[in-house]
């Protein structure tokens, strides 16, 4: 699989852009830039992930659809987090849930539900190739912020849990800055601390 990271949008969120061959999932577009749109242009869109319902992360969802005709997929727990920011939630085409595998060309994506920094907070996660898409939920020496409506820390603190209770050699790609991998979070990251003996 072929990851390619677009920043877009006034909050500067990382987009990613998934192929596998002629098959393709973009990740969380908040936005839409020239380079994005460029490189759509030789693949088929096969799904539109969101890994959570902030505007920063879904803004040009339902745009998207418009040109491609590719499936909005996210939890349903996040039409929540639309409403509660002022924004009708885009169409649910598929709700995806914890467990869920998600097949695009030779490969497939797992689906793991982190609520924290919101409700329906998902993760996808390409095992083969050891990289997992977390949103909001962690980031490079950070951690997603719950004062948002549906944010809790309590949830926050289990679903970081369960990303550090993966083995070692873990890529993360996050919504936000640069990309980093478990181990060094599991070293560095102060939020991570102590986590995984709690």
């Amino acid at each position: 699989m072929d990851i390619e990271r677009f920043v877009v949008g006034p909050l500067l969120t990382n987009c990613y852009l998934l192929r596998v061959g002629k098959e393709a999932a973009v990740v969380d577009p908040g936005g839409l830039s020239p380079e994005l749109e460029a490189a759509l242009g030789g693949v088929t869109l096969k799904y539109i992930l969101l890994t959570h319902g902030h505007f920063d992360h879904a803004e040009a969802a339902e745009l998207l659809q418009a040109r491609t005709g590719a499936p909005i997929c996210y939890h349903p727990q996040e039409k929540t987090s639309f409403w509660a920011l002022g924004r009708t939630p885009p169409p649910l085409d598929r709700e995806l849930k914890e467990g869920d595998e998600i097949p695009l060309g030779s490969e497939k994506l797992s689906v793991w539900h982190l609520p924290g920094h919101s409700p329906g907070s998902l993760a996808f996660l390409w095992r083969a190739g050891k990289v997992a898409l977390v949103g909001d939920v962690l980031f490079a020496g950070s951690v997603g912020r719950t004062d948002l409506p549906g944010g809790s820390w309590e949830q926050l603190e289990r679903s970081l849990r369960r990303l550090v209770s993966l083995d070692g050699g873990w890529k993360i790609l996050a919504g936000h800055g640069p990309e980093t991998d478990l181990e060094r979070e599991r070293q560095l990251n102060p939020f991570l601390q102590g986590l995984e003996h709690a």
